[in-house]
């Protein structure tokens, strides 16, 4: 059997045609700056699913925003504020047809990597995807851990910075996010921000500057893994996003994170420490996630 499945981003939508065994038949991508509206929104995807062969195993969507993962209810838009407050499932299925099933996407990567990728194996574990934003999800006792309202992973609003009083200029993934270190570079230099690739390029080259750039900004990365670890005693963690495929952030990032333990105090301490890992999936996670909810929510009804 075929389904249909979407990855609604904050820029784009990907889709993907796929089989029960997690097997890409094909793939697509189309543009969604342009939509207004919930109408539009909701057909163009009713729109993408009949170009795609109107699959018969239904529609499974991973979104950029929090979702309860059962009825389909949208309790943020995400990037699309007029999608707040709206019952994608019951919208979409209207539309189309079809059985649909939504679920956030960050919770669509730990669903792919806790159970097919790099994190397959580990009871307890945490993934922190790094774009715009920060998203994440939480795998407890075997089972991915959603929260009463579903944002439980969402490390984006966590503050960073205990000593003042918390605005929105406190939000992490202002400094954690994946824009930093090119902003931050541009700034330093005296120069426009530069794109991720541009940035570590310039690491590469041995850019004193640059380096100093991506060993700041994976003390902050590796601060924010600290305290969620203390919280939830993990036994490994995943950092997926476009910069996770950079090589020299893992190797920063772990540089920063053993610094931590090693700090005075410490050693007396014995305190648990997880494993730092990249994703395996990539951009393909929240695609693999959102069949494998997808599939779970029909095999609850048989």
């Amino acid at each position: 059997m075929e389904y249909f499945v979407v990855d609604i981003g904050g820029s784009s939508i990907k889709y993907a045609v796929m089989d029960e065994n997690q097997r890409f038949i094909r793939k697509g991508k189309a543009e969604s700056r342009h939509l207004q509206n919930r109408d539009e929104f909701v057909s163009c995807l009713s729109d993408l699913y009949t170009e795609n062969g109107a699959c018969e195993g239904g529609i499974a969507v991973s979104y950029c925003g929090e979702v309860d993962a059962g009825t389909g209810y949208l309790h943020s838009g995400g990037s699309y504020r007029y999608m707040a407050g709206q019952n994608l499932k019951q919208l979409l299925e209207g539309k189309t047809g079809t059985i649909v099933n939504i679920e956030n996407d960050g919770n669509c990567a730990g669903l792919a990597e806790s159970r097919y990728g790099s994190l397959r194996g580990f009871g307890n574990a945490a993934v922190i995807v790094i774009g715009t934003g920060l998203g994440g999800a939480l795998i407890l006792s075997n089972a991915l851990y959603r929260g009463i309202h579903g944002y439980a992973g969402s490390a984006s609003l966590m503050v960073r910075n205990f000593d003042v009083p918390y605005t929105k200029q406190q939000w992490a993934f202002r400094t954690a996010g994946a824009a930093w270190p090119g902003k931050e570079y541009g700034a330093r230099k005296g120069i426009e921000a530069v794109d991720g690739i541009t940035f570590f390029e310039a690491v590469k080259a041995g850019d004193t500057t640059a380096q100093e750039v991506l060993a700041d900004y994976c003390s902050t990365l590796a601060n924010l893994l600290f305290d969620m670890n203390m919280i939830l005693d993990l036994e490994a963690i995943a950092i997926g996003g476009g910069i996770s495929q950079q090589p020299l952030l893992l190797e920063y990032l772990q540089k920063a994170f053993d610094n931590i333990y090693s700090s005075e105090g410490m050693a007396a301490l014995h305190l648990p420490k997880p494993e730092i890992r990249i994703c395996q999936y990539h951009n393909d996670a929240n695609l693999l996630g959102a069949l494998a909810h997808h599939l779970d929510q029909i095999n609850r009804r048989v």
